[in-house]
């Protein structure tokens, strides 16, 4: 009977071990087609790139952030701004139209790419991730107060694919 189980033992390890080494190629052949896709929307040239600053509290802008971050970087764009001087329950239908409108505008312009810079508050924040998802590829920034911005990711069709702060500096410190 020992014998019995100890096979039975052996064999569902095997099948545990088959299994997580299937889960190990599976999660290796994503990151490699996500590394792939991050590669292809870096390359240079293929249309118009944008800085979309989007500034919703009151009294702040964050142009000058952005306009700094990106000469510190290297990157030449131009900076386009949405600025609301506060949010609040009344004007978001009218701010949910502002972000479709310049949505619009950009892609009557041909843009091909969006870096994100946002400041506001994090539901203002879904509202606009809702117009610019599934669109163009949409990097998104994060600032901190004492290091300046960094990318945090890119915004897709959906959130398996997201990237995290270390694949995007992997990615972009090849390219």
């Amino acid at each position: 009977m020992w014998d019995t189980l100890d096979k039975i033992a052996t064999i569902a390890q095997i099948i545990t071990f088959m299994v997580f080494i299937g889960g190990i190629a599976l999660l290796v052949t994503r990151v490699t087609r996500y590394k792939r896709r991050i590669r292809k929307a870096l390359e240079k040239g293929k249309g118009l790139e944008i800085a979309l600053a989007v500034s919703l509290k009151p009294n702040e802008k964050v142009r000058g952030h952005v306009e700094a971050f990106l000469k510190e970087k290297g990157m030449e764009m131009e900076i386009t701004e949405i600025n609301a001087y506060g949010v609040s329950l009344n004007i978001l239908p009218d701010l949910r139209k502002k972000f479709i409108a310049e949505k619009r505008w950009l892609t009557s312009r041909g843009i091909s790419e969006v870096h994100l810079f946002y400041e506001g508050p994090v539901a203002s924040a879904f509202f606009l991730a809702d117009v610019l998802n599934n669109w163009v590829p949409v990097y998104v920034y994060h600032f901190h107060r004492d290091g300046g911005y960094e990318c945090w990711g890119l915004l897709t069709e959906s959130l398996e694919r997201m990237a995290t702060e270390e694949l995007i500096r992997e990615v972009t410190k090849d390219a």
